[in-house]
Formats: structure tokens, C-alpha cells, sequence
């Protein structure tokens, strides 16, 4: 009988080491996933916030460049504009030059 009672207790200690660490492997474990998630989220946090600025940056740099191209159109107007100008200068001076031309063609010369 006092084998059993002995055999008793020593079941129940095993038991209850069993159980303790049990948990305690399973708190070791949890603690180290809640450490692990939250250097996960910090990291990922900041690295969402790199994107972020970089997306911002980007999207300056577009509207730089589109501000550039609508000055880019504006200047190649006006570049349109001074050629069609010059053109008609070219012609009024190449008609001028025709009738000086002909003016100097009817004087006689030495």
C-alpha cells in the first residue's frame, strides 16, 4: 500500500512538472512570437513610411515635370509664332531685294 501511495505521488510530481513546464515553454514561446511581431510591425512600419516618402517624392518630380513640358509647349508656341514672322520678314525683304533688284538692273553702269 505504500508502494501505490508512493507511486501516487511521484505520478502526480510528474505531472505537475509536466504541466509547469509545459506552460512555461509555451510562455518562452509566446513571449518570443510577441517580440518577434512586434520588431515585424516597427519594421514594417518604417519601411512604409520610406515608401511613402519616396511615392511623395516621385509625385513632386511629376508635377515638375509636367509644369516643364507645359513651359516646354508655351516656348515651342511662341518658337512657332517667331518662325511663321520670320518667314513673312524673309518674304517682304526677299520681294524688296527683287525690286532693288531690278531698280539697279535699269541704271546704267560704267
Amino acid at each position: 500500500m505504500l508502494g501505490m501511495a508512493l507511486l501516487t505521488w511521484i505520478s502526480l510530481l510528474f505531472l505537475v512538472v509536466a504541466v509547469v513546464g509545459s506552460i512555461a515553454v509555451a510562455a518562452t514561446r509566446a513571449l518570443r512570437a510577441w517580440r518577434t511581431f512586434r520588431r515585424f510591425s516597427r519594421t514594417t512600419s518604417t519601411a512604409i513610411g520610406g515608401v511613402l516618402e519616396t511615392a511623395g517624392e516621385a509625385e513632386r518630380h511629376a508635377v515638375a515635370f509636367t509644369e516643364g513640358t507645359e513651359k516646354l509647349s508655351a516656348a515651342l508656341a511662341h518658337l512657332e509664332q517667331s518662325r511663321a514672322e520670320l518667314a513673312v520678314i524673309q518674304a517682304a525683304a526677299a520681294e524688296a531685294r527683287s525690286s532693288l533688284s531690278s531698280l539697279r538692273a535699269a541704271v546704267p553702269r560704267k
